[in-house]
């Protein structure tokens, strides 16, 4: 081979390195101005919420279908030593994990782009826009809308002393909505601002409606803008017949787990969490679905937290074993599953199963409250709240 063939070959080599150096570094150019764009926190409508509590607000309340007939009668009248645990049969249903697939990874040519574009070039997507505009719903929410008269930036976000749970989405200069934040170079032609109805503290009253309206409209005074309501006395109306049906589906079942002798911490660690449920910040360990939301959870008896110290050193005389009934998606194929690890946990620690009233809670017993739970799920469909689900989260935190 001549050294003009080698010179040749060692330029062409060279150039085809240079080309895919090129594309290289446009690629990554991309990805950080991309992950720049995506890096600001936003939050989640669904896990920016307050912990469960029940309507009231007081905690060491519960509420719990009644259950009434003659067998359970019967079963008050019975030897409290002698501890029977229903038959174990796994339910028909397992939760299922679907298998996380992450998309491949493919070499593309990609069109430069200004910084503007970028940073909306996930938000012009229709599945993006009508996800960002349901947050704010006119079924749970007073939304007041204000109106720029020209592009504005905002300098800070506004807050709202309230009582409530309040949510801003803007509508950008280029029409795009997006929750609103106070970004440089972002500029707004429009501010709609929530304040939820209801929740687990009762419905908005009136006064605190008034406040929430002369706030907003300090703000859009403030920024030389129109600002336009919903009509107030049929927003309140409407909420207080929402907050009545409510109360009405918001039970908290709670399955006692009583021993014949404590629980050592280190065993019950030991058996949840190979049951599949982990212990979390708030002192109780939880089994959770795959969108991070709990189904049930099991809890001290006597409301101390779990902690990983206490689990080493503690025992404890009896668990409860929670299902908070509109908070869970699956309904009663949830509640099978729940029962069905109590009666594990009765069966490895020597337990008994019994209500608040420390009434053993039978086959029959059970039965009857899934009955009443298909009751509850009906009215909560028929209303168009599906269990568990955004408007169920909001509703019942």
């Amino acid at each position: 081979m001549s050294e003009l063939q080698i010179g040749v070959l060692i330029l062409g080599g060279g150039v085809i390195a240079l080309v895919f150096g090129f594309n290289m570094f446009q690629e990554w150019r991309f990805r950080k101005r991309t992950h720049r764009a995506f890096a600001r926190p936003h939050g989640d409508v669904l896990l920016d919420v307050p912990k469960n509590n029940v309507r009231d607000g007081v905690r060491a309340d519960r509420m719990e279908p009644v259950l009434v007939d003659e067998e359970l009668d019967r079963d008050e009248d019975a030897d409290a030593s002698q501890f029977e645990i229903p038959a174990m049969e796994p339910p028909a249903w397992e939760p299922q994990i679907a298998p996380r697939h992450e998309p491949a990874l493919q070499h593309v040519d990609v069109p430069v782009m200004d910084e503007e574009d970028e940073a909306e070039l996930a938000m012009d997507s229709a599945d993006h826009q009508a996800l960002v505009v349901a947050m704010l719903d006119p079924s749970l929410d007073f939304i007041a809308e204000v109106m720029f008269h020209e592009p504005h930036e905002l300098a800070a976000m506004p807050r709202f002393n309230v009582g409530k749970r309040t949510q801003l989405i803007g509508r950008t200069e280029r029409g795009l909505w997006k929750v609103a934040e106070a970004l440089p170079g972002t500029r707004y032609k429009q501010i709609n601002v929530s304040m939820q109805m209801v929740d687990r503290s009762g419905s908005v009253s009136e006064q605190e409606l008034a406040a929430f309206c002369q706030q907003v409209s300090r703000f859009a005074e403030d920024h030389d803008a129109a600002v336009s309501f919903p009509q107030r006395q049929q927003k309140l109306v409407a909420a207080r017949e929402l907050d009545r049906f409510c109360a009405d589906v918001d039970v908290l079942i709670g399955i006692n787990i009583v021993p014949r002798a404590s629980i050592e911490g280190a065993r019950l660690r030991s058996f949840a969490e190979a049951a599949g449920l982990q212990l979390e910040p708030d002192g109780a360990f939880h089994y959770l679905a795959d969108s991070g939301n709990t189904l049930y959870s099991l809890v001290a008896a006597d409301q101390m937290p779990f902690t990983f110290h206490t689990l080493l050193d503690k025992s404890f005389p009896a668990l409860t074993l929670l299902f908070d009934v509109p908070r869970v998606a699956g309904g009663v194929d949830v509640f099978d599953r729940a029962v069905y690890f109590a009666k594990q946990l009765a069966q490895e620690f020597d337990a008994q199963l019994v209500d608040d009233n420390r009434r053993a809670l039978t086959e029959a017993g059970l039965a009857r409250i899934r009955d009443q739970l298909l009751h509850i799920y009906g009215s909560m469909d028929d209303r168009g709240i599906a269990p568990g689900s955004v408007a169920a989260l909001r509703l019942f935190a």
